[in-house]
């Protein structure tokens, strides 16, 4: 049996690392978890609502509403975007209803129920949304092929599926950067 002196040394021997955080120091990581949260919903909306905009100032250009197949390419990849756009959009109003200023169990409940959103969106809407996206652009690669040189249409494909390519892993990147995030909001309580 140990005396109460060598018990005594044992405890102040222990490190830093194994004392609890203290509330106020998980309430402001939580804080800036939400600022970062909230600052990725407004950067991912405003480049999809960017790309939306080019892609239909091009459709209205071109004038893809002559050509049938051009023109469900085109319009599947636009609405693809969209749809994102929308998701995008009720997950920012979804983020808001999570406050700081209420009890923890409602905290909880509410950020319980915006993960299981956000995981519903990123691991089954987006990879259908983003698969339709690359059907669209598919679809649109005969009429580009008629329109321009073998060496341009040749960049295209090049490029464009280089770009989905890199797009899809950088997504993926964010996407679980945001679950990482959002498991520390989920696990505060």
């Amino acid at each position: 049996m140990k005396t109460f002196e060598e018990l005594q040394n044992i405890w102040d021997q222990q490190t830093e690392s194994n004392t609890k955080p203290a509330g106020a120091d998980i309430i402001k990581k939580a804080e800036a978890y939400t600022r970062k949260i909230k600052r990725n919903h407004f950067w991912t909306g405003i480049i999809l609502g960017l790309t939306s905009i080019i892609l239909i100032a091009y459709y209205i250009w071109v004038g893809a509403y002559r050509q049938t197949l051009f023109s469900l390419g085109l319009g599947i990849m636009i609405a693809m975007l969209l749809f994102r756009v929308i998701l995008e959009w009720l997950s920012i109003k979804r983020f808001k209803e999570l406050r700081t200023d209420i009890s923890l169990m409602e905290y909880s409940k509410l950020t319980h129920q915006f993960y299981q959103w956000r995981k519903k969106i990123h691991y089954s809407i987006t990879p259908v949304v983003y698969l339709t996206y690359i059907v669209g652009f598919v679809i649109v690669l005969p009429v580009f092929k008629e329109s321009f040189s073998k060496g341009f249409f040749l960049y295209i494909v090049l490029s464009g599926f280089g770009f989905l390519l890199f797009f899809g892993l950088l997504m993926i990147r964010i996407i679980k950067k945001e679950i990482q995030l959002l498991d520390f909001l989920k696990n505060i309580s």
